[in-house]
């Protein structure tokens, strides 16, 4: 019996094959290995399938994206000594850009049907780039707390919300500035901007 997990990978894998334009509910539950009855039954509409098998992958690849940075530890445990915020800020950053540019599930939708995708990724990516946005801000929470003087944290929410649209930018037009092809070019921009922008320092 297919789970809903299994459901949606089947989705994202027939989206790969033959673009989000012309996949059917047939071809996705084929697929799954369910009949049609079935996958209506359990997500509802296509346009509801769609949404949640974007929201599957999303959180997929952030929490792909946190394994790379590392926990953040809690201030004041043995795990905390030593930690610099700056650094895992660096490292979520960079990770977040090179993950989301070279995903393979994304990278081969965009190859058999560009103009859905991208559709998907920003005028309808409400609900991804919130999902983004909350994990975001409790991230900057947890590093903030390691500061000695820390901001107030009233400008977390529209800071997590801009990270969000930052990485999004930096994806959807890898060839505009700024130039991040290489782990250096990512780490000074990290550095000089995001850093900053995360910690509330200069």
């Amino acid at each position: 019996m297919s789970t809903d997990v299994d459901i949606l990978e089947a989705a994202l894998e027939q989206f790969a094959l033959t673009g989000l334009r012309r996949t059917s509910t047939d071809d996705i539950a084929r697929r799954a290995g369910i009949n049609r009855a079935t996958l209506y039954r359990r997500f509802g509409s296509r346009e509801h399938l769609v949404h949640a098998a974007y929201l599957h992958e999303a959180v997929k690849v952030l929490a792909e994206i946190e394994a790379a940075a590392g926990p953040i530890p809690s201030p004041g445990s043995p795990e905390a000594e030593g930690f610099d915020p700056a650094e895992w800020i660096v490292a979520f950053f960079s990770a977040s850009v090179r993950c989301l540019r070279t995903h393979p599930v994304l990278d081969q939708m965009l190859k058999v049907d560009e103009h859905h995708v991208l559709a998907a990724m920003t005028c309808n990516a409400g609900d991804t780039l919130a999902l983004a946005a909350k994990t975001s801000a409790v991230h900057i929470r947890a590093l903030r707390a390691h500061l000695a003087s820390p901001p107030p944290d009233d400008d977390v929410p529209a800071l997590a919300a801009t990270f969000a649209r930052l990485a999004q930018s930096l994806v959807l037009t890898p060839d505009g500035p700024p130039r991040l092809g290489t782990p250096q070019a990512l780490r000074r921009f990290a550095e000089r901007v995001v850093v900053p922008m995360i910690l509330g320092r200069p």
